[in-house]
């Protein structure tokens, strides 16, 4: 009988972190444990456990447990997830797992010639369009029932994955049902560009590739709305919220698959020359996705592309600029650490870090001058607040110990604050105003619970 380890090793490279962490699990049987802690326990990355875990969790081998008030859920293996192992180690019948890659190029067939390769792609493409209408209008049915629960902060973030969805629906509706037809125009005094029939079907291809890959992601969000939908009609209300913070991760990985998609052309491909060929003869299997998703960038470039999209934001707000690209959020003068931290990931989400390099990062851009840098803001022992400051600000004392208030608080009305501070209410909205303009404090209104301020923050 093999070794443990001898017959981990023979799994496929994106299947022995699912093993060994369900086995890790297994072994701790009910106690719930930390992402931190099964990291470093099984020696597997944060972002691989992380992956491994809602993979495993989509496939109820193991459940989420979050304790109120707490954002971070723990994990603990299911009775599924027993039988599971049992299954693999030979004590029961064999059973085969999925990872995340493998879902991903599930049932991908490339057709034999160009023209079946062109239409299933247009099909593909109009699916994608379709259902990302249908997530969009259940994702706002569901921000309907949040609205009756008094949790801005959670508001705040489903509508931020509203604005993506619609912006992501936009970027592929506008995509044309034919790549080659801007090269069939010949402009007055240009040589029309010859494509040769080798190119033109690389071309289909990858875009039938890529394509297939959106809508499988799609399907994977929808797994994911549906869980959410689970727990808030079962007023579990922060595993709800913890899986809304995983959907927001699912959409990044969306956005990234379909920025790579628009970029497609005769002269840019993703897939090299290779790859293409084996994609044409469907010998390909969940190791084409290392150049699509999860790339391995090396710490260097990481930290020159946070380098760059900060300096971005900077030249900004220079010119008096706040609203990004997406249009889906603007940028100001302070934005909390956490805040700019998901911010970043929004706008480059192949860009894998921590928030201890950000801050690193903009320790190092401070110390060269380009932006006054963090300020920390003491609330309690349990709560503060790491503001980094993109022009210099003063915050007066008043200030300080408002925003040391609404840490505690979380999120809170004028009523809330008069109570917490004793202050006036005209001297209170002026100071809430004021912290709201300059990004350290959200604002939200609604017609069932009034005017709402919070702090965006990893607490």
């Amino acid at each position: 009988m093999p070794l443990e380890e001898d017959r981990i090793r023979e799994l496929p490279k994106s299947l022995q972190g699912i093993e060994i962490i369900l086995t890790y699990l297994n072994e701790k049987n009910k106690e719930s444990l930390s992402i931190r802690n099964i990291s470093e326990s099984t020696a597997l990355s944060m972002r691989v456990t992380k992956n491994i875990l809602l993979q495993l969790e989509k496939f109820n081998q193991i459940e989420r447990v979050v304790e109120k008030n707490n954002i971070l859920p723990k994990w603990k293996i299911t009775k599924f997830g027993k039988k599971v192992i049992k299954e693999a180690t030979g004590e029961e019948k064999s059973v085969e797992f999925l990872s995340r890659e493998d879902e991903l190029i599930f049932n991908i067939t490339i057709p034999e010639n160009t023209e079946k390769i062109k239409s299933g792609s247009i099909e593909k493409l109009q699916a994608n369009i379709s259902q990302l209408n249908d997530l969009q209008i259940n994702l706002s049915k569901t921000l309907g029932q949040i609205l009756n629960i008094n949790d801005p902060i959670f508001e705040d973030l489903l509508s931020l994955i509203l604005k993506k969805l619609k912006f992501l629906k936009q970027k592929i509706t506008n995509l044309p049902l034919d790549p080659l037809v801007i090269y069939k125009i010949k402009k007055k005094d240009e040589k029309q560009r010859k494509v040769s029939k080798e190119e033109e079907k690389f071309l289909y291809t990858e875009i039938f590739f890529f394509n297939s890959l959106i809508l499988n992601q799609i399907k994977r969000i929808i797994d994911f709305k549906i869980k959410l939908a689970h727990f808030i009609e079962n007023e579990a209300f922060p595993n709800a919220f913890s899986i809304a913070k995983n959907l927001r991760e699912e959409i990044r990985t969306l956005s990234s698959l379909i920025e790579q998609r628009v970029s497609l052309n005769i002269d840019f491909h993703i897939l090299s020359k290779e790859e293409l060929k084996l994609l044409e003869r469907n010998r390909f299997n969940s190791d084409i996705l290392d150049k699509i998703i999860d790339i391995q960038i090396t710490k260097e470039d990481t930290t020159k592309g946070i380098e760059e999209l900060v300096l971005k934001f900077i030249a900004k707000l220079n010119k008096s600029d706040r609203q990004l690209n997406n249009h889906i959020k603007e940028i100001s003068e302070s934005i909390p650490l956490y805040g700019l931290y998901e911010l970043i990931l929004d706008s480059k989400p192949n860009l894998h870090f921590t928030i201890e390099t950000l801050e690193q990062v903009i320790d190092s851009l401070a110390d060269n001058g380009y932006l006054p840098g963090i300020k920390i803001i003491q609330g309690d022992e349990d709560h503060y607040l790491k503001l980094v400051q993109f022009k210099p600000i003063d915050i007066s004392k008043k200030e300080l110990e408002l925003i040391s208030n609404a840490l505690k608080l979380q999120n809170f009305t004028l009523a809330d604050m008069v109570g917490a501070t004793g202050w006036s209410i005209n001297q209170i909205k002026k100071t809430l105003n004021h912290l709201s303009d300059i990004g350290i404090l959200r604002y939200s209104k609604s017609y069932l619970q009034g005017e709402r301020w919070f702090i965006v923050s990893k607490y």
